[in-house]
Formats: structure tokens, C-alpha cells, sequence
């Protein structure tokens, strides 16, 4: 029974936290099937606590000290899933994050917990495990973590979109890990000259992977517009921050992103990336590039770059 419900637990945990990286990287339009089994999995776990934690209190009560791996584990997945329900029930900001934004902290703390805690006690699956009562066992987690899912959602569950985020009037002045708000930002264009290209608005939402989205009118230049004639052998088209954050863009996928210089029809304000940010509807908050100082054709394929920023 133990060793059955360790690889149950570990195995939901698995679904959740490939969950959790997949919210963050699938686009607006294709998250609300990743982000609901997110939080089934999430409810699948509280399923598990009480089985779970009769067996670690008799771990506790043979090993001692040597269980402590184990208990830092348990204590930081059940306080990642409490901020992923305050979330969900919504709360929006806690101090210098929001809850989803603590929420994912944690989730990412953990992981080197479980490494401790898996090479102290490494899981055995044995074939005798996959027997017709396991898989029954494993199905009625599942079952609880839908219904669970379900009854909250009509319940306690708060308005959020697709990806799990809650709505806001206007965006939060975020910068991505340790970036800040340029002094100066020297662009390779002119205001001038951006004034003078055809103008293009588009009302989309900017939905940030820390748990909020803000629908606004965003106007200013299409990229196609500001780009020249592509050079032969570009296969995607890089842009480029003046804190050196960056994102790459495939050549084909330009149509419909927009160099902003207004948001609802005011000039952006410095947090908000004057004097210009990228606006990609349909993306999340991370390709939005802001204080953009540089737009260049590339012979690298769009997916030369990591799937999350790491500058």
C-alpha cells in the first residue's frame, strides 16, 4: 500500500507540474484544456493527503532527522497548492507577488527538494504494482480530482480567463526576473519616423503568465509596416530590449503584431515600455517585448531560444 500510493503520488505530481510549465508556454487560445487538468491534478493531490500522510508520519516515527527531505516536500507542495486555490478563488496580489505568482515560487522550490527526497528514497516500480486494484485506485484519483475541480469552479472559482488569469483595467507594471525600468532607451528608430508610418490599433489582452490579464486598445506601427522587404534566407525576426531582454519571432508569424507607442490612447507610460513595446496578441505576456531599441531579420529559426527568457 505504501509504495503504491508513493508512485500514485508521484505520478499526479508529475501531471501537475508538466501542467503548470505547459500553462506558461501554450498561447491564449490553446490553454484552457492544459490549465484545467492543471488544477484537476492539483485537486488529485489533496486526494492523496490523507493516505500520504499516515505514511509519513510512521517514516517520521522510524527515520528521524533522515525524513526531512520529505517533510520540507510535503510542506512546500501543500502551500503551493493553498496560493494556487487563493488564486483561483481571486486573490491577486500578496505582498511583492501575486498569489499565482508564489504559487509557481514554491512549485519551482520543490523541485530540488524532490531530487533530495527521491535520491534518499528512490521509487521502485515494481511490475506486480500495475495490477487491476492500482488501476482502479489511480482512476478514482482521477475521478476525485475532476469532481473536485468541477464543484469548485462552481463555487468558490473565480471569473478568469482561459489561462487561468485573472481580469484587470489596466496592465501591472511588470519587468520580466531582475529587469527595470531604462533611464534612457536609445532605439534604432525615431519617433519622428514612427509617426509618420501608417498608424494601426488593435485591442487585445496582454495576459501575464504572473496571473493577471488587461484588455486595452494598443495603437502604433505593424511590424510588417516598419520592417523593409525581408532579405533572402530570414527565417525569423528578433526584438530586442534595452535592458537586452529579447524574443525571437518567426518571419511568417508577423501579421497582426504591433509596435506600440499608445495604450488606449495615451503614450505609454516608461513602466509600460516607452517608448515603444511589442504588442503579440495571442501570446503571453512574455513575448511582449517592452522598451524595444531593436527589430532584426534573422537567419535563425524562431525556436534558436530558449522557451523561457533567461535574461
Amino acid at each position: 500500500m505504501t509504495r503504491r500510493t508513493n508512485l500514485a503520488l508521484a505520478a499526479v505530481l508529475a501531471v501537475a507540474s508538466a501542467s503548470g510549465v505547459a500553462a506558461l508556454l501554450v498561447g491564449e487560445g490553446r490553454a484552457a484544456v492544459v490549465v484545467w487538468a492543471h488544477g484537476a491534478a492539483g485537486f488529485g493531490l489533496l486526494a492523496l493527503v490523507r493516505p500520504k500522510s499516515r505514511i509519513a508520519a510512521r517514516g517520521v516515527a522510524r527515520r528521524g532527522r533522515a525524513a526531512a527531505p520529505g517533510i520540507l516536500l510535503g510542506a512546500v507542495v501543500a502551500g503551493s497548492i493553498a496560493l494556487g486555490l487563493m488564486h483561483a478563488a481571486g486573490v491577486g496580489t500578496l505582498g511583492p507577488l501575486t498569489a499565482l505568482g508564489w504559487h509557481i515560487g514554491l512549485a519551482l522550490a520543490a523541485v530540488p527538494v524532490a531530487a533530495a527526497h527521491a535520491w534518499r528514497r528512490p521509487p521502485r516500480p515494481r511490475a506486480g504494482d500495475l495490477t487491476r486494484r492500482a488501476i482502479l485506485r489511480g482512476t478514482a484519483v482521477v475521478a476525485v480530482g475532476v469532481a473536485a475541480k468541477l464543484a469548485f469552479e462552481q463555487t468558490l472559482g473565480a471569473p478568469r480567463a482561459a489561462t487561468g488569469s485573472l481580469p484587470r483595467a489596466t496592465p501591472v507594471p511588470t519587468s520580466w526576473l531582475d529587469d527595470t525600468t531604462p533611464r534612457a532607451v536609445a532605439t534604432s528608430w525615431t519617433a519622428e519616423r514612427l509617426a509618420g508610418l501608417r498608424q494601426t490599433s488593435v485591442v487585445c489582452a496582454l495576459d501575464c503568465t504572473s496571473g493577471w490579464y488587461s484588455t486595452n486598445r494598443w495603437s502604433g506601427v505593424a511590424l510588417t509596416d516598419l520592417l523593409p522587404p525581408l532579405p533572402p534566407g530570414t527565417r525569423s525576426v528578433e526584438v530586442r530590449s534595452a535592458t537586452g531582454y529579447a524574443r525571437r519571432f518567426g518571419a511568417s508569424d508577423l501579421d497582426g503584431i504591433v509596435l506600440a507607442t499608445h495604450m488606449d490612447g495615451a503614450p505609454l507610460a516608461p513602466e509600460h515600455g516607452a517608448p515603444a513595446r511589442l504588442v503579440a496578441p495571442g501570446r503571453r505576456g512574455y513575448w511582449w517585448v517592452k522598451w524595444v531599441t531593436n527589430v532584426e531579420p534573422s537567419t535563425l529559426p524562431a525556436w534558436a531560444q530558449p522557451p523561457f527568457p533567461l535574461t
